[in-house]
């Protein structure tokens, strides 16, 4: 006798819409998002306020514990603690609000707070690094960072010659450009993706084996939450890191056309005084 396929709900792959504003839909992930934005503002806010030479506050002395190992990272990976500090804010604010997002859906109890709408139950709050929508503009906000910065150090035809570094007339040339703008773009889609589908897959895991557990679901999660939490932090570390090394590389190649003209300059023997008399 065959035995029956066990059957468990799992997470959507789309958020649920709580409401529309005309066209736009306002989805439950979008809800986690502003929640996470805002508690960091005030965290950051009010340790800025209780920011001094000495710390008294905890609070204080964690954050700025936080932000001065990931700047003495951000450092090394540029070379240039001046260059590190210029990026930095872009950076950390990447970490903290990934890292929030992940860490946002293993909350206890932020998947039973639900509401009807419509003859529909939906979830009133979904961890906002699940929706493949949010992951994608971070990786466009991201990548259009780089190629900004790339573009502002060495213009619009170092840019372009980044691409088609050969003869022009060469089909080779062409073949090699084609290659590094798909490049580019893969670059965009593994972004993204691997963030969703990480976090995503983890939920989607927890959901499995809590609803097969019955009631001993919390102490059959337990573990899996654990790990959760550790790759919820990998996650937006390699998403800052990755960031970071984009930039750095785009940048170096308007560096690398100065430190070719200097060897060029030093070669020339200098004229000796009175030589030509």
């Amino acid at each position: 006798m065959l035995m029956p396929l066990l059957a468990y709900s799992a997470e959507p792959l789309a958020p649920d819409k709580l409401f529309s504003i005309g066209p736009f839909a306002f989805t439950n992930s979008m809800l986690v998002g502003l929640i996470s934005a805002a508690l960091m503002i005030a965290v950051f806010g009010i340790v800025a306020r209780l920011t001094q030479l000495y710390p008294k506050s905890r609070l204080a002395f964690y954050v700025e514990s936080l932000v001065d190992v990931v700047f003495g990272m951000m450092a090394d990976s540029f070379g240039d603690r001046k260059k590190a500090a210029k990026h930095f804010p872009l950076l950390l604010t990447l970490l903290i609000l990934i890292l929030a997002g992940n860490i946002s859906g293993l909350l206890p109890g932020i998947d039973t707070i639900t509401y009807t709408s419509g003859g529909h139950t939906v979830s009133l709050f979904r961890s906002w690094t699940t929706d493949l929508n949010t992951t994608l503009a971070l990786a466009v906000l991201s990548l259009a960072t780089v190629h900004y910065y790339a573009i502002k150090q060495i213009g619009w035809r170092g840019y372009a010659r980044h691409f088609f570094s050969g003869k022009l007339t060469s089909p080779l040339t062409w073949f090699i450009g084609v290659n590094e703008i798909f490049s580019e773009l893969l670059r965009l889609i593994t972004l993204s993706l691997r963030l969703f589908g990480v976090i995503y897959g983890g939920e989607a895991l927890l959901f499995a084996i809590a609803d097969l557990t019955g009631n001993f679901g919390w102490a059959a999660t337990l573990p899996v939450v654990f790990l959760e939490l550790f790759v919820s932090l990998i996650q937006a570390y390699l998403f800052m890191m990755l960031t970071a090394s984009y930039i750095v590389m785009s940048t170096e190649h308007g560096g690398e056309s100065s430190h070719e003209a200097e060897p060029a300059n030093a070669a020339k023997p200098k004229q000796v005084a009175g030589a030509s008399a």
